[in-house]
């Protein structure tokens, strides 16, 4: 029982001896933390006084609340700081030393600090609120115009230029139709593969080199029509061949395979065009000299050859076939020169003094007079609106065009603006 006495109070003298021990070094650290701060070194003062607070378990020295309440103001750890002052007081008897009137002139300070960090908090706060409200009501609008800009997209593989009826060729999933700068679709693409326009006329085929099918519209009427089968003009022709230009004047001409004659179609009419009478014709050729003589087949002699003599594409010119049915070429009534086919291989109607001629596989453009030229007005015009067809990066079109000096989104007779002007609007 003795042993264990001694024991025992052995056990608590080598606690106090410890404890008394850690007092000391944390006195250390609190003089090295207040000479730190007496030479305006904060940082180190700072890492003198944590290490003294893990030596001291509890603060019983209003040296070391003074020194630690002075280093948490520096940091701005108001709070913390508070604490610490607090505890000065309580523990500061000398109630009428510079340090006491220092130590309640920076508690005043402190609880000031605090207060106007909890308005600033609260201010903040208040901005958060006004801040997520705005992006709730910027991310409802933005999704609203997502939403409703949706339908003012189009969904077409291109587009080609506006005439001056406002009217372009586009092109979707390999067909070809008609659209306005709107965006209305006034002939859907679903038949046709291929079309050619000039004049205010936009023919349609289904096929590029041997069409058996000719579709036309008409720009400026915005009728419609297809065209009756090449049979009907010839019933050995098998397709309509070539097809030459529209002319403003309804002349379309065309080359049907197998077929010694060349197609002239009237688009407003809508009819073939074919020499009325002939013989009468050959007659009046023979007179003026343009042929040397024409048989009872009413096939003509040029120059000791032997011609069919073709349909007439206007300005007074026929064609010629040889006896394989092949163009030969075309020939003015007028003065009897012939333009031979291994140069000018196609002729197209005659309007405004002027023929479209395929010579060398281009098109040029020739008077009656044989004279050339190396451009034509086409009377389709020049697009004088101010619509945009553009190509978003999801491949869709959409169609803008100024109002009051902003673009908007169009389509038929439906507007939206666009986003940023859209929110604007609505924030008025």
């Amino acid at each position: 029982m003795k042993s264990l006495t001694t024991l025992l109070l052995l056990f608590i003298s080598m606690s106090l001896c410890n404890a008394q021990t850690d007092l000391e070094i944390g006195s250390v650290y609190i003089k090295r933390a207040e000479q730190s701060y007496l030479d305006n070194e904060m940082g180190k003062a700072r890492e003198y006084f944590d290490k003294a607070i893990t030596y001291i378990k509890e603060i019983n020295d209003s040296r070391v609340a003074r020194i630690g309440t002075i280093l948490s103001f520096d940091i701005k750890d108001y709070t913390k700081a508070k604490i610490l002052a607090q505890r000065y007081f309580e523990l500061e008897q000398e109630k009428t030393s510079e340090d006491y009137f220092e130590m309640l002139e920076l508690y005043v300070t402190i609880d000031e600090a605090i207060k106007q960090r909890a308005i600033e908090e609260e201010r903040n706060r208040l901005e958060q609120l006004k801040l997520a409200k705005e992006k709730r009501r910027l991310d409802s609008l933005t999704n609203l115009w997502h939403e409703k800009s949706q339908k003012f997209y189009i969904e077409i593989d291109s587009i080609g230029d506006f005439n001056k009826y406002n009217l372009a060729i586009y092109k979707s999933k390999d067909y070809l139709g008609i659209m306005d700068d709107y965006g209305r679709i006034l002939m859907k693409a679903d038949t046709f593969p291929h079309a050619i326009a000039y004049d205010g006329y936009i023919i349609f085929m289904n096929d590029l080199e041997r069409p058996t099918r000719l579709f036309c519209f008409n720009s400026k009427t915005q009728e419609k029509f297809l065209l009756p089968d090449v049979t009907a003009f010839n019933p050995q022709a098998y397709d309509y061949g070539e097809i030459m230009l529209p002319r403003a004047n309804g002349l379309l001409v065309t080359y049907p395979k197998n077929c010694k004659d060349v197609v002239v179609f009237n688009l407003n009419s809508k009819e073939f065009r074919a020499i009325e009478d002939k013989k009468e014709l050959l007659k009046n050729l023979k007179k003026n000299d343009i042929i040397d003589k024409y048989d009872k087949d009413l096939n003509v002699r040029i120059e000791k050859q032997w011609y069919a003599i073709g349909n007439s594409v206007g300005g007074n010119f026929y064609a010629l076939f040889n006896e394989d049915k092949e163009l030969h070429g075309f020939i003015s009534a007028s003065d009897g020169r012939v333009y031979t086919s291994d140069y000018y291989s196609n002729f197209g109607g005659f309007c405004d003094n002027k023929f479209q001629v395929i010579e060398n596989g281009k098109t040029i453009w020739m008077d009656a007079e044989g004279i050339k030229y190396y451009s034509n007005e086409n009377l389709s015009g020049a697009y004088s609106g101010t619509t945009k067809f553009v190509k978003t990066d999801q491949g869709k079109f959409k169609i803008l065009q100024k109002d009051k000096g902003k673009d908007v989104l169009i389509k038929g007779n439906e507007t939206l603006h666009l986003l940023e002007d859209f929110i604007e609007q609505r924030s008025k």
